[in-house]
């Protein structure tokens, strides 16, 4: 497991608490602004762009934010990708997008953004649209989880200026947050999970010390700690990101449908946080690019490129 500073550690203490005690408000995360800019989320990404460990700031904030606040985490992973990518000077509010065939841009407009830098996935290429150039064709349509990120798709305008940042960068950073926020939400359904069965009584005993319930809980920890380990290995190996992209949607959807099962018919209930983070795992997924694509290249990476007529 991948060390963490003390100075990391206290960060996360008070992530932590800001996260927890703005959600049981249930504001909206615009609302958030003012806390999310003392702590120094918002600005994370630059204010630690030249430090050694810039990357692992990002992650475990990331990671620590999606256990209580996947749509926040999605916000920021955003924010982050776009921070690195552009001058401040250039934009001081932007957000992310991946765009590939076959459907628009979606991204997180939740906190204003006054730019969107985009990552166009069959050029390998960043382009960067004032929001401006965009307002036109935002489409506010309903999707699936992260409804506090106020996720909208829109149109690139042909001819958006280029950017001169690294795609290959921006892409890796963003397998590497967005598996993070999967990771999180996926601590968070099995932390529910763990709470519920041993609180929860029948015959007189927690129903945690039922076997069947026992040896799910224990695929559930064991799926966690191996998403949580891609994530280290990614973070000191890069060459590892497809690993944590393949398998961290996966892992947090399985995660969330069997805390679902665990908690019988309490887990579709408002009362408990289950479907909406199953929810918020699937639309975090949704935004990666697709796991074939990832898996596509972990296959790629041990077996050399596709050849013949099946290619």
């Amino acid at each position: 497991m991948t060390s963490v500073n003390t100075e990391l550690t206290d960060f996360l203490a008070v992530v932590s608490k800001v996260v927890s005690s703005a959600a049981d408000g249930e504001s909206a995360l615009s609302a958030m602004r003012n806390s999310l800019s003392e702590t120094g989320l918002l600005e994370l990404a630059r204010d630690t762009a030249d430090e050694p460990d810039a990357l692992q700031w990002l992650a475990y904030t990331v990671r620590t934010v999606a256990q209580t606040d996947p749509s926040l985490a999605f916000v920021l992973a955003s924010r982050y990708v776009a921070d690195r990518a552009i001058d401040a000077e250039a934009a001081t509010e932007p957000t992310f997008a991946l765009a590939v065939p076959g459907s628009r841009p979606v991204l997180a407009g939740a906190l204003g953004p006054d730019a969107v830098v985009v990552l166009d996935s069959t050029t390998s290429s960043l382009h960067v649209v004032p929001w401006a150039d965009l307002a036109p064709s935002v489409d506010h349509e309903a999707r699936t989880g992260l409804q506090r990120a106020d996720l909208v798709s829109v149109t690139i305008p042909d001819g958006a200026a280029a950017l001169e940042g690294s795609a290959a960068e921006a892409a890796f950073l963003w397998d590497l947050l967005t598996g993070a926020a999967l990771a999180g939400v996926a601590r968070r359904a099995l932390s529910e999970t763990q709470s519920y069965v041993l609180e929860r009584h029948q015959f007189g005993v927690p129903i945690g010390s039922f076997a069947g319930l026992r040896a799910l809980v224990a695929d559930m920890d064991l799926t966690v700690a191996g998403v949580e380990t891609a994530l280290d290995r990614a973070l000191e190996d890069r060459t590892s990101i497809d690993n944590l992209a393949a398998t961290a949607g996966r892992a947090a959807t399985s995660v969330c449908i069997d805390a679902i099962q665990a908690h019988g018919g309490y887990g579709y209930i408002d009362e408990y946080p289950l479907t909406g983070l199953l929810r918020d795992a699937i639309g975090i997924q949704a935004r990666t690019g697709g796991r074939r694509l990832h898996v596509a290249r972990v296959a790629e990476r041990g077996l050399g490129p596709r050849t013949g007529r099946h290619q």
